[in-house]
């Protein structure tokens, strides 16, 4: 299953999220495909792959502490083609 959450820093806990994500590794059966710094709405946006929702959620408590989240399921839209 493929997932998107986007990160919003906490006020004064930006280096504590720069620490996190330097420290988490992602556990075997999570596969990040992006990790990127946005500009607008939200501070960053990790595009990964769980295997079920619970493990995707699991993932991404560990940056609660810097950050707020928010997670959506993904799915390729039918016809469309890199």
């Amino acid at each position: 299953m493929l997932f998107m959450t986007t990160f919003d820093v906490i006020p004064g806990k930006s280096e504590d999220l720069f620490y996190l994500t330097k420290k988490t590794k992602a556990p075997d059966n999570i596969k990040i495909k992006e990790f990127l710094k946005l500009l607008g709405a939200h501070d960053f946006v990790i595009v990964y792959e769980a295997p079920n929702e619970s493990e995707a959620l699991e993932f991404v408590l560990k940056f609660t502490p810097a950050a707020s989240t928010r997670t959506s399921l993904c799915s390729p839209v039918e016809g469309y083609e890199k």
